[in-house]
C-alpha cells in the first residue's frame, strides 16, 4: 500500500506509480490517469488514484513574492498554509480564510475551496484567489482567473484536482495589528441556544464556530460550546510569540482508541473545562489550529481508520435536520468525536462544486467499526438530501453516485 493516503486512513489503495513535481523536474503526462497530491489532510479519496499515478506538489513550494502594500501573495501551490502563516504573519497580514489544520497546501485549499470560521463574513477560501495556473494532461498551462479561462477558474476552484494540476497562485492577504485573537466562550444547552448565541455573535465576530456534543439524555439531545473572535489589536498585548508545542501520535495501532467510553470522557471534559468567558486573549496558533498539537491524531482511530461526516442544511430545515440526525445517531450507539457545528453565510462561493452555501453545517467524526458504519451513513445521507442539504464531497470516501 503506498505511503501516500488519506488522512483518515480509510480508504486503502494502491498507486501505480508516484511523481514528484517541483521546478527542477519537467512533468510529463503519458496516457494513464493522474491526480494531484498535497500533504495528505483531505479525509476521504479526494488525493487518492487507485491502480492510478498521483502527482505529490510538496517540493513545488516556493514563495515568489509578499506584497505588503497591497496585500497580495504570489506562490507556488505546494506550499503549505503553515509555511505562509509563518512568513507573513509577523508582517502585519493574514490568510483571509483557514481550515482547522495549517498543514494543507495552498494548491489543496483551492482545490477543496476549504471554508473557515469566519464564512459568514468572508466566504470561502476561493473567493480571494485571484488567478492561478494550471497544467493541463496536455503538458499546456494556462493562465486563469476571473477574466481569463473563466470557466476553468470557477471548475477548478473546489473541483477536487479535476482539471489539471495548479502550479503558481496569486491571492488576496488579510490585514492584521497581532497574532492575537479576543475570544469570547459561551456554553449552549440546545439548538435553539445555539441560534440566540449564534445570531448575536455573527454580527459582533469576524469568527465564530461550536464545539458540539451529539449524544445527551437531556431532552435538547445536544449542547455545546460557542466561540467568537476578533483579531485583537496591538495594544497592550505581549510580545512574546507562542511556540509550537507537538505531542506526536507514535503509531498506529490495531484497534481505535476512541470508542465511546472515551468519547464521553473528552466531551464531559472540554465541556467543563470551556467556562463562560467575555474576553480571553488567545494566539492565532490554538484558536484556529487547535488540533495540530497532536501530530498524527488520525492514527488513534487504529488500522480501519475513520470517516468524517459534513452536510449543510438551508437554516430552514435545520431543526428537523438535526433532530432526524440526533436519532439516527443514538439508534447507531457510537458517540461522534470531534463534532463542530456552524453556519454559513450569504456569500456565494466562486466555483461550480463549491459545498459552502447559506445554512447549518454540522461535521462528525466516525471511526469506521464494520460495515454497519457504512450503512449509518447511508441513512444520514437520505435525511440530509430529504431535506434539500448536501454533503462536502472533499471529506467523503464513500456516498453513492445518486447521493
Amino acid at each position: 500500500m503506498s505511503k501516500y493516503k488519506s488522512w483518515n486512513n480509510y480508504p486503502k489503495v494502491k498507486h501505480s506509480d508516484v511523481e514528484y513535481f517541483s521546478q527542477k523536474e519537467k512533468l510529463i503526462f503519458n496516457e494513464n490517469n493522474y491526480i494531484a497530491h498535497g500533504l495528505g489532510r483531505s479525509y476521504g479519496d479526494v488525493c487518492l488514484n487507485d491502480l492510478g499515478n498521483i502527482v505529490v506538489t510538496t517540493k513545488y513550494n516556493k514563495i515568489y513574492e509578499i506584497d505588503t502594500n497591497n496585500g497580495v501573495l504570489n506562490c507556488e501551490s505546494g506550499v503549505s498554509i503553515k509555511d505562509v502563516l509563518n512568513a507573513i504573519a509577523s508582517t502585519g497580514w493574514f490568510l483571509p480564510v483557514v481550515a482547522g489544520t495549517r498543514n494543507i497546501t495552498i494548491g489543496g485549499a483551492i482545490a477543496n475551496d476549504i471554508h473557515g470560521k469566519n464564512h459568514h463574513k468572508v466566504g470561502s477560501f476561493g473567493n480571494f484567489v485571484i488567478s492561478f495556473q494550471l497544467l493541463r494532461s496536455n503538458g499546456e498551462i494556462i493562465n486563469c482567473s476571473e477574466v481569463e479561462n473563466q470557466d476553468f477558474f470557477k471548475a477548478t476552484i473546489g473541483g477536487m484536482g479535476l482539471t489539471g494540476i495548479i502550479t503558481s497562485v496569486q491571492m488576496k492577504l488579510k490585514k492584521i495589528e497581532s497574532e492575537f485573537m479576543e475570544v469570547k466562550t459561551q456554553r449552549y444547552d440546545s439548538l435553539k441556544h445555539y441560534f440566540e448565541i449564534n445570531e448575536e455573535a455573527e454580527r459582533s465576530s469576524d469568527y465564530t464556530v461550536s464545539w458540539v456534543d451529539c449524544l445527551l439524555k437531556n431532552k435538547a439531545g445536544i449542547r455545546g460550546v460557542y466561540h467568537s473572535a476578533n483579531h485583537a489589536n496591538k495594544n497592550n498585548l505581549s510580545k512574546k510569540k507562542e511556540r509550537d508545542f507537538k505531542i506526536t501520535f507514535p503509531i498506529t495501532p490495531p484497534f481505535s482508541f476512541v470508542n465511546n467510553l472515551s468519547m464521553k470522557i473528552i466531551n464531559e471534559v472540554y465541556y467543563r473545562v470551556n467556562q463562560n468567558t467575555n474576553k480571553k486573549i488567545q494566539h492565532v496558533k490554538p484558536f484556529f489550529f487547535p488540533l495540530d498539537v497532536i501530530d498524527n491524531w488520525g492514527r488513534a482511530y487504529g488500522r480501519k481508520g475513520f470517516l468524517q461526516y459534513q452536510f449543510v442544511v438551508p437554516n430552514k430545515n435545520a431543526r428537523e435536520t438535526m433532530q432526524r440526525v440526533l436519532e439516527e445517531i443514538k439508534l447507531n450507539n457510537q458517540i461522534p468525536a470531534l463534532g463542530v457545528l456552524k453556519t454559513f453565510g450569504e456569500i456565494e462561493s466562486k466555483g461550480y462544486m463549491s459545498f459552502p452555501r447559506k445554512g447549518l453545517t454540522l461535521a462528525l467524526d466516525f471511526r469506521i467499526r464494520d460495515l454497519t458504519t457504512f450503512k449509518f451513513l447511508d441513512r444520514l445521507d437520505k435525511i440530509v438530501i430529504e431535506n434539500e442539504g448536501s454533503l462536502y464531497p472533499a471529506k467523503d470516501a464513500r456516498m453513492s453516485s445518486n447521493t
